[in-house]
């Protein structure tokens, strides 16, 4: 599991380094600088530890990732439980535990249930799909034949379960393959 803790805080993030460390076998990456956080490949997290300004800054990559991002919040304030778990960080040690391995259960059960990895190709063949290209123009673009994409699109349905164009438009939004700005 790869988690990215992405706070100004260093002392913070070396503690949940520490306590992903020691109580669950997680290494985090630790950003104390969102604009280092996306230099480094954000897609590349399997969660995400944040403060919510964080998120509102870059919503664009994180709401549609919003099941995989733990709040950190200070003083015991829940007001953003809805929008996906907290993590107060002034706690006591077990709650901030018990917290921890619920987000992380989670997590293991939400990578059970996802779909396959996608290739680098298939990901540049669903973007061009979901933007409404027909697969003689991705085959252009792409500079491949349009039996590989249709090769692509056939592994794209096997591994998303996903028959349809809207259905793979609709993913790739969700997902943060493309975004709304992208199909104008």
């Amino acid at each position: 599991m790869r988690i990215a803790v992405v706070t100004p805080h260093t002392l913070l993030n070396l503690g949940l380094k520490h306590l992903f460390q020691r109580y669950f076998d997680v290494t985090p990456a630790l950003y104390n600088r969102a604009e280092d956080f996306f230099d480094d490949t954000p897609e590349q997290f399997d969660a995400y530890l944040l403060f919510a300004d964080t998120v509102l800054k870059y919503s664009d990559f994180f709401l549609p990732r919003k099941s995989r991002i733990m709040l950190l919040t200070a003083h015991g304030d829940q007001s953003s439980e809805s929008f996906a778990p907290t993590l107060p960080i002034d706690e006591e040690k077990e709650s901030l535990l018990e917290r921890l391995e619920r987000f992380v259960e989670q997590l293991g059960r939400q990578a059970e249930s996802l779909p396959q990895e996608l290739s680098p190709r298939e990901t540049e063949v669903l973007k061009l799909v979901a933007k409404g290209f027909m697969n003689k123009e991705i085959a252009d673009q792409l500079n491949i034949s349009i039996n590989t994409v249709l090769s692509h699109r056939k592994n794209l349905t096997a591994k998303l379960g996903i028959k349809t164009v809207s259905g793979l438009s609709f993913y790739a939004m969700m997902n943060g393959y493309i975004s709304d700005i992208d199909n104008k």
